[in-house]
């Protein structure tokens, strides 16, 4: 009597657990029980309980039924949810409430289960998290008529909330920090020329390419004689390129400067324009490239400009540890007398990716 009680609790979970699984049956007759992840781009992403994760062409797919309700997202940005099936014409039946519709294939872009959608798209995240980005070291001797020694450090990273299957208006955070420490000898005499500039941009993003951004700037160049100068603006930017490889933005704002020297006297205040271009590209899956120019025509004292501009190209050592080479260039037209309107560096050294 034990032994038919157990059978018959054993034969319950089984028949529950199918009841719980999705089920795929192949053209071929192959029938695959799981659990599955998402549609898009005409495959279907499925974990097998044999075979674990596989890629199967819709196109390949005889039938397809669902244990949980799922979402499909349309062309546009609108939603369909409810149970899912799918048809032998390849078009999708949603049923919810007791209602059903057909969602022709040709307008879905992404098929998943509605708890993955539902965390997607109210995503949250601290303050910490979410950032992605890059922090570079490098260390450079040179040693003969003049002992040079120069170190350089850079940090840029932006947080963004992980892309969602439909828009949705968020915030988007740029940060950028630029160290170089040189200190030269000759003949007794001690020459030390110190750069740092960091830049915190926030953009918000309305449309899945439109922003508006403000931001504030803090530089001290000293081979250009500025002790200290405080930039603080805004405008609206656009997206050009932004793909999970590239992100190419361009934008155009107003700024307002504060600007001291090292040769005393009252601070520098004027009004400049802003035009600009940031580049992230992923070349290959090892080599990736940075790159950003901020132009600013001098308003208040027309004739005067300055840009500030970085290029740096990476080469994944391994998970978390690049190579980088770069170029730095910091210019400014009115430099104070006895100080370079260029100050422009070339770095290499090892980076840490984030």
């Amino acid at each position: 009597m034990r032994q038919i009680v157990w059978l018959m609790m054993c034969l319950a979970l089984l028949t529950v657990s199918a009841m719980a699984a999705d089920i795929v049956v192949l053209k071929s007759g192959e029938q695959l029980v799981g659990t599955w992840e998402t549609v898009k781009g005409g495959n279907l992403t499925f974990k097998s309980d044999t075979l674990g994760e596989v890629t199967i062409p819709i196109s390949k797919v005889k039938s397809f039924t669902t244990s949980t309700p799922a979402v499909i997202v349309k062309t546009g940005g609108a939603t369909v949810q409810g149970q899912l099936q799918l048809l032998p014409s390849g078009n999708w039946q949603v049923t919810n409430a007791g209602q059903t519709q057909v969602v022709p294939a040709a307008s879905v872009v992404a098929v998943m289960p509605q708890a993955t959608f539902n965390s997607l798209v109210a995503h949250h995240a601290e303050a910490w998290q979410d950032w992605k980005g890059t922090a570079n070291f490098g260390y450079a001797l040179q040693s003969g008529d003049q002992e040079t020694a120069t170190i350089s450090a850079t940090v840029a990273a932006t947080r963004e909330r992980p892309e969602a299957p439909i828009f949705i208006h968020h915030w988007r955070t740029n940060y950028s920090l630029l160290m170089l420490f040189s200190n030269a000898q000759q003949d007794g005499v001690e020459i030390r020329s110190n750069t740092i500039s960091t830049n915190l941009r926030q953009d918000y993003l309305f449309t899945p390419s439109d922003f508006v951004f403000a931001f504030g700037q803090l530089d001290h160049i000293q081979a250009q004689g500025l002790y200290l100068r405080q930039t603080y603006g805004g405008g609206f930017g656009h997206d050009v390129i932004h793909t999970s490889r590239t992100l190419f933005s361009v934008l155009g704002g107003i700024t307002f400067v504060n600007s001291k020297f090292y040769t005393g006297g009252p601070a520098m205040r004027s009004g400049e324009a802003l035009v600009g271009e940031k580049l992230t590209v992923a070349l290959t899956k090892r080599i990736s490239f940075n790159h950003y120019l901020n132009f600013y025509p001098n308003l208040t004292n027309t004739g005067q400009y300055r840009f500030d501009t970085t290029s740096n190209l990476g080469f994944k050592l391994s998970s978390r540890l690049t190579a980088n080479i770069g170029l730095i260039d910091l210019y400014l037209s009115n430099p104070t007398p006895g100080n370079h309107e260029n100050n422009v560096a070339f770095t290499a050294g090892l980076g840490v990716v984030f």
